[in-house]
């Protein structure tokens, strides 16, 4: 039987951007977390690194080793709300698990450590959109006492489907 891998969750650097859009892309390909069509470039997703870290805004991964190598196994972010000075408080979640690795409890130790820096960092509120038939996502989301604010309906297409989003919201 495989051992069950050690994962370690610190701040990303640079040198994790690519494995961190390598999950990003995966996403865009093969689910609707993510409504982008096309694969995010290497540039774009370092230009993501850059911007979200110089905004003042956390980025965690959870790695592993694999092969003798540091594997970014998942990661979570926080990012703009809204480009206006009134919400600087607020912020917007991301967190992606590498498929691989999913089912492992990574999700739950990566919003735990991220909501504890959001609070570090003075945030008051942290928002999440989560998309339709995402019940694992909703689950996560309650477990850490988000409330669910409201349902857009059908504003995200994708995979010739209309799809649901529904936005959570944690006061801390």
């Amino acid at each position: 039987m495989a051992e069950t891998p050690t994962y370690i969750v610190r701040p990303a650097t640079e040198a994790d951007s690519l494995q961190i859009n390598d999950i990003v892309n995966y996403e865009v390909m093969h689910s609707v977390s993510n409504f982008n069509y096309g694969q995010r470039s290497q540039e774009d997703g370092l230009a993501w690194f850059k911007t979200t870290i110089a905004g003042g805004y956390p980025i965690l991964v959870a790695t592993t080793v694999v092969d003798g190598q540091e594997v970014v196994a998942g990661y979570a972010s926080l990012g703009v709300f809204r480009a206006k000075d009134g919400f600087r408080f607020s912020a917007e979640y991301s967190l992606y698990i590498h498929h691989e690795h999913r089912k492992r409890g990574l999700g739950r130790i990566l919003l735990r450590d991220l909501l504890a820096e959001a609070k570090a960092r003075n945030f008051h509120a942290i928002i999440g959109s989560i998309s339709g038939g995402n019940e694992g996502s909703f689950r996560l989301a309650k477990e850490f006492g988000f409330r669910v604010v409201g349902t857009m309906k059908e504003n995200g297409y994708k995979f010739d489907q209309w799809i649901d989003n529904t936005f959570v919201e944690l006061l801390l």
